[in-house]
């Protein structure tokens, strides 16, 4: 098959016999050889952070002169977004010849979903690139998560809120239980988890395993000077830290890395300089970047889509202290679960713009529709738009919208950002 009809073929998976659980998973791994277990993992869980914590791991043991495996989801373009190695995605062809060696096997009755189909690509192109390591993210939730099925060197619960309810459990403690579930025993395990029923899952089913638990704020901390990161480590103290990820939230998922570091170093020797650098220049499209357009707009893109993200996007807004009055909101929501309160994400956002434009994202997910949205009490002079370019096209138009942010939903965001891309100042490459 040619890329472009593979990747057409792994995209009729997308809602075929979606099923939690690791048995498909090992099924098709085990005949592949097994190619998860030829390298060390860092197994990275949490409801928000989980891909820039990613982003920062790869970047430090990139700087640190390692060959580096990162897989990751959603993709915000291209399927090949998923799988990188030193920041080079897979190539197509590649890509096209690994998703024909799989469906010979479901040819022959092995049944899969799409992220089990992916998560069989990215550990087996591992194997065959001889990365030394792989950062790996959980795609729903931990315990029965496709990926569980690797024994990490050191395991990262970014936090606990609520998100994918339908799947997950309606309580912060069942969500903490799913996410707890990728924790091995005598494992390492880092967190920022910081809700006390959330936090108490984790260190009960870590003392079980007896795991030791590693928590920012008590065995290592943040703390931020004149726009500045410092890291208080196991022991090493970095200082003058700018990390590559916009946000104080990104103070966080740097300080997750940072330890994480620390803990492997036997084994993975990165040394102070490297750990300051990686952070430095880690990139993660889609969260918190700010692209400058050729016309002078600004354009803020950020893959905020529930609660604990969309607060982590106000704080960043009021950190950015753009005018209101020249600001307009491109926002797009998905409630696959129906579990989504979409409106209340929408009405935290409103005070930082003067215009909201409401639309449908693109993407695989179920969208909340303009019918959906018209229904709600919202406030008068919001635009209705139901094809996402209209609207991006829209704000932009527009001469009073000098800073335009869109959110909401992670696949409005990479849409929006390969639209923008012949028209930024400076360029950016996503290929």
């Amino acid at each position: 098959m040619d890329y472009e009809t593979a990747v057409a073929y792994l995209n009729g998976f997308q809602f075929h016999g979606f099923k939690l659980g690791l048995e498909r998973t090992e099924a098709i791994l085990k005949a592949l050889g097994d190619p998860h277990r030829t390298y060390p993992v860092i197994h990275v869980a949490g409801t928000n952070g989980k891909g820039s914590v990613c982003a920062y791991l790869s970047s430090i043991l990139k700087t640190a002169g390692y060959k580096v495996g990162r897989y990751t989801s959603p993709h915000l373009w291209d399927l090949a977004e998923r799988f990188d190695i030193n920041g080079r995605y897979i190539s197509k062809n590649e890509l096209a010849f690994a998703i024909e060696r799989i469906r010979d096997y479901v040819e022959r009755g092995v049944e899969l979903s799409y992220f089990e189909y992916t998560t069989a690509i990215a550990f087996k192109w591992f194997e065959e690139q001889a990365v030394d390591i792989a950062v790996v993210e959980t795609g729903l939730g931990g315990r029965l998560d496709a990926t569980n099925v690797v024994t990490p060197i050191c395991t990262v619960i970014t936090n606990v809120d609520f998100d994918h309810m339908a799947y997950l459990g309606d309580t912060i403690e069942k969500i903490a239980f799913e996410k707890a579930g990728i924790i091995k025993a005598g494992v390492p395990v880092v967190t920022a988890v910081n809700r006390p029923e959330a936090l108490a899952v984790i260190e009960e089913r870590a003392n079980l395993l007896k795991s030791p638990v590693f928590r920012l704020g008590r065995e290592f901390s943040i703390v931020e000077s004149n726009g500045e990161m410092e890291y208080e480590g196991l022991k090493c103290r970095l200082k003058g830290i700018t990390p590559g990820l916009s946000g104080r939230h990104q103070y966080d998922n740097a300080g997750l890395a940072l330890a994480v570091c620390e803990l492997i170093r036997q084994r993975f020797e990165t040394g102070e300089t490297a750990m300051e650098q990686g952070v430095e220049t880690a990139v993660w499209p889609c969260r918190g970047e700010l692209v400058q357009l050729a016309g002078g707009q600004e354009l803020l893109l950020d893959g905020a889509h529930n609660p604990n993200g969309i607060q982590a996007l106000c704080a960043l807004l009021a950190d950015m202290k753009r005018a209101s009055s020249e600001s307009a909101l491109l926002f797009a929501a998905s409630n696959e679960g129906k579990d989504k309160d979409f409106a209340a994400m929408l009405r935290e956002l409103t005070p930082f713009f003067e215009r909201i434009y409401l639309t449908e994202p693109p993407g695989p997910r179920r969208p909340v529709v303009m019918e959906e949205w018209l229904s709600l009490n919202l406030p008068q002079g919001i635009s209705y738009i139901r094809d996402w370019r209209e609207a991006l096209n829209a704000c932009l138009s527009t001469q009073q919208n000098h800073f335009v942010c869109a959110a909401g939903s992670l696949y409005l965001a990479g849409a929006v950002r390969h639209e923008v891309r012949p028209y930024s100042k400076h360029g950016f490459d996503i290929s």
